[in-house]
């Protein structure tokens, strides 16, 4: 109870500082390298390191230093965010489902540094910050992570993929890296707010080349992305 009760502290301290201070580098530079590397990852190492967990991160050779990669990943947990910000070695932004961007100062720091709300309700919308990532992986050379099961998983089990990001990674001709988070799950799953210490595994995939996919051929790659991720849940053998 005592820990629980310092991650929340922590966390709600931690989350409103990080956002003041990406706000105001925000107002000079959007995409700043600064922002990312010193504070959203130092804000999620500390999240992370609060609830009593540790990460281990294998496959990080599979990553080219400085290529932007659009970023698949499963979605266990509340905790998979500052896992995958605070370890994957990559500089990225966020495809985060508009609800997020109803919480006072936190979205008002995801706006600062670049993260972009995702309507999944309203196609239109949709299509339309998927043309925006885009954008931001050409332009600004960044990474941008998506969870296409939509959602956290109720179960800590691996849910169908929706075709937005694999649609999006067709029309760029920008690679896919697949990422396994294995272990969040009991940490923090959906519905609970009690943290319970852990042992995270990040499985960084080889990435996916995307040269030979066609738009008619998106349920093939997404086939392909999910039995990678799958792969690595399997291997680990825990949710």
């Amino acid at each position: 109870m005592l820990r629980a009760l310092l991650f929340i502290i922590v966390v709600i301290t931690a989350t409103g500082v990080g956002a003041l201070m990406v706000i105001v580098v925000g107002l000079f530079q959007k995409y700043s390298r600064f922002s990312y590397n010193v504070i959203v990852r130092n804000w999620a190492k500390l999240v992370v390191w609060t609830s009593g967990s540790t990460v281990t991160v294998e496959g990080e050779s599979n990553i080219t230093s400085q290529t932007p990669y659009i970023v698949v990943s499963n979605h266990q947990s509340h905790m998979d965010i500052p896992v995958l910000l605070g370890y994957l070695p990559l500089r990225m932004t966020i495809l985060a489902k508009k609800e997020l961007f109803r919480i006072p100062i936190f979205a008002q720091g995801m706006h600062a540094i670049g993260v972009l709300k995702i309507d999944r309700s309203n196609h239109t919308r949709a299509l339309e910050t998927l043309k925006e990532a885009e954008k931001v992986l050409k332009q600004h050379r960044i990474s941008v992570l998506a969870f296409p099961e939509g959602t956290r998983s109720r179960t800590g089990l691996l849910q169908p993929f929706k075709k937005g990001a694999f649609v999006m990674a067709i029309n760029s001709g920008i690679d896919i890296l697949p990422v396994t988070v294995s272990g969040t799950f009991p940490i923090l799953p959906k519905g609970k707010f009690i943290v319970r210490p852990g042992t995270v595994t990040l499985t960084i995939h080889p990435p996916v080349s995307v040269k030979s996919y066609r738009f008619e051929d998106r349920d093939q790659l997404i086939a392909v992305v999910h039995d990678m991720i799958a792969s690595g849940l399997s291997q680990h053998a825990r949710v």
